[in-house]
C-alpha cells in the first residue's frame, strides 16, 4: 500500500511539473501597437480587439504618425492567416495654414483586417497602416517597427 501512495505521488507530481512547463510554453506574447496614416486626415482615435492604439497625425518620410501603446495579446502557438478588428474615427480634415476645418470628423468604423505573417520568431509589434481605401497589418520583432511603407510628404501633422 505504501509502495503504491509513493508512486501515485510521484507521477502526481511529475503531472504537476509536466502541465506547469506545457502552460510556460502557451504563455502568449504581448504586442505593442503603432500606427501608420498614409491618408489625407488624422485618425482621431483607434484601438486592436478593443486595445487602445491612440491616435495618428498623417505619416512623413521618417516618421509612421502614431506612437507605441499596449497591448494587444498574441498566442505562441497562433499562425497566420488570422484576423483582428480594428475600430477607428478618421479626424476632421482641416486646411493647413490657417488651420481651418473642412470636413467634420467621420463616424467611427468598425472591421475585420487580415494578418498575413509571417511572424518573426520574436514577435514585439503589431503594425496598423492606415491607406486611402483599406488598413493592413503585419506584426513585426524586437528589431523595432518598421519605417513607414510610403514616403508621404505633409505641410504638417494635419494636411498634405
Amino acid at each position: 500500500m505504501k509502495n503504491s501512495i509513493n508512486w501515485i505521488s510521484v507521477l502526481g507530481l511529475g503531472f504537476i511539473v509536466l502541465a506547469s512547463l506545457a502552460g510556460c510554453a502557451k504563455e502568449p506574447y504581448m504586442l505593442g501597437i503603432t500606427g501608420y496614416n498614409y491618408t489625407d486626415r488624422g485618425v482621431a482615435d483607434f484601438t486592436v480587439n478593443g486595445a487602445g492604439g491612440g491616435d495618428i497625425v498623417l505619416s512623413k518620410p521618417t516618421s509612421g504618425g502614431g506612437g507605441l501603446s499596449c497591448c494587444v495579446v498574441l498566442g505562441k502557438n497562433t499562425k497566420t492567416p488570422f484576423w483582428i478588428n480594428v475600430e477607428y474615427q478618421m479626424d476632421a480634415l482641416e486646411t493647413y495654414s490657417p488651420r481651418k476645418e473642412i470636413a467634420p470628423a467621420g463616424p467611427y468604423i468598425k472591421t475585420r483586417v487580415k494578418v498575413d505573417g509571417p511572424i518573426p520568431a520574436d514577435p514585439e509589434y503589431l503594425e496598423i497602416h492606415f491607406y486611402q481605401d483599406h488598413i493592413e497589418a503585419a506584426i513585426t520583432g524586437r528589431d523595432g517597427p518598421s519605417p513607414p511603407r510610403l514616403k508621404l510628404q505633409s505641410r504638417s501633422d494635419f494636411a498634405r
